[in-house]
């Protein structure tokens, strides 16, 4: 028989190995396919977006979609600032010195040029200001003073309508015009044994028709240094301690007035928790009413307003010495009363003292040591 040609034989033997082991040649010039089974691969889990930064301008920290800018310098302890009589002006008081050295001004400061102008000096303490039935009002140690403010916006002589008022001998905190045309002030708390002193620890209304005989509004309050009103007439109040309360310094707090409300010093304190010392105890402390939201020790709550950019928000200055900032406090309603969420806002102040919001939408923030004033804007 005749044998068949040697390259029949080599492509029979090369289609029988290829059948047997399940592979085909490899064309010249290309690699073998992976044959290896890989192990599923673990999804990438979605990146969360990072936190947005916090800004920083004209040397303070702010949210990142807030600025500020400087407006005025060259102040020396500013305490309350209110919108002048002019347009464009700020009225201001500081205590030009120490703080009990009796060189305490009042200032008019252009917004737009930062130049001032004083109107008053000589003053003791001035803390509080305000522009109530043609008349500046202030704040002056244990005194309320009135000056009489003439149709052209020049100020007359300075009356005293309250004196002596009883006080812890620091201040009486800043003056606030009710929606009703009255004038709020604090009697900050001074102790007798356990009970506060007659008249002290207490906030007042002022009818400027009757000023000599203002009206209780609520007790139990040691520093009711600032207050406010919101836009439906709720008033707000600060309250600072300092009292060692059970061998240790209590919390400040923010407060939600209510007629007649006893928020509860000298004998309670923070969450209606009893001050052992002065007496309280937990049962004449749930008798109290409780804050809306309080502040580490020493906070030293100063100012107190409505947020600009927020109507359920409050903004209170927390002067220090520990930790001065400005935060902000959302809250919710709960009766006659609420409970609020303390969130940081604003840092890099070295004393934050007062705020005051502009019919623009801005926030003014003055800052007792430097002496400077900033604008916020949203």
């Amino acid at each position: 028989m005749r044998q068949p040609p040697r390259w029949l034989v080599w492509l029979t033997l090369v289609a029988l190995l290829s059948t047997t082991l399940g592979c085909v040649p490899t064309p010249v010039g290309r690699s073998l396919p992976e044959r290896a089974i890989k192990p599923a691969e673990t999804p990438t889990p979605p990146v969360e977006p990072e936190p947005t930064p916090a800004r920083q301008t004209a040397g303070l920290t702010l949210p990142a979609d807030y600025e500020a800018t400087v407006i005025a310098k060259g102040l020396r302890g500013p305490t309350q600032m209110i919108l002048g009589p002019e347009d464009g002006t700020l009225w201001l008081a500081q205590l030009a010195g120490g703080e009990s050295d009796g060189q305490g001004q009042i200032v008019s400061l252009a917004m737009s040029s930062g130049q001032q102008r004083v109107l008053l000096e000589g003053l003791f303490k001035p803390t509080g200001i305000a522009l109530l039935d043609q008349a500046l009002w202030i704040a002056a140690g244990r005194d309320l003073l009135r000056v009489p403010l003439s149709e052209t916006g020049q100020l007359g002589e300075i009356e005293t309508i309250l004196s002596e008022l009883p006080f812890n001998g620091r201040s009486e905190g800043t003056l606030t015009v009710s929606p009703a045309g009255h004038l709020i002030f604090e009697t900050s708390g001074a102790r007798r044994g356990n009970q506060a002193a007659t008249g002290s620890g207490q906030l007042w209304a002022l009818d400027p028709a009757d000023p000599t005989h203002p009206q209780p509004l609520a007790s139990g309050l040691k520093g009711a240094y600032a207050h406010t009103f919101d836009a439906a007439g709720r008033l707000w109040t600060t309250d600072i301690h300092d009292d060692q309360v059970n061998n240790e310094v209590p919390p400040d707090e923010l407060n939600l007035w209510l007629a007649g409300a006893d928020f509860g010093w000298p004998a309670c304190f923070g969450q209606q928790e009893a001050a052992l010392n002065y007496g309280g105890t937990a049962e004449s402390c749930q008798a109290t009413r409780p804050p809306v939201a309080i502040f580490p020790p020493r906070s030293t709550p100063v100012s107190l307003v409505v947020s600009p950019w927020a109507e359920d928000t409050l903004l209170v200055a927390l002067w220090g010495p520990t930790e001065p900032a400005i935060v902000q406090v959302s809250y919710e309603l709960s009766g006659t009363n609420a409970v609020g969420q303390v969130e940081p806002f604003i840092s890099g102040l070295q004393n934050p003292q007062h705020l005051l919001p502009l019919p623009d939408g801005t926030l003014l923030v003055s800052d007792f040591r430097t002496g400077l004033i900033y604008q916020i804007r949203n």
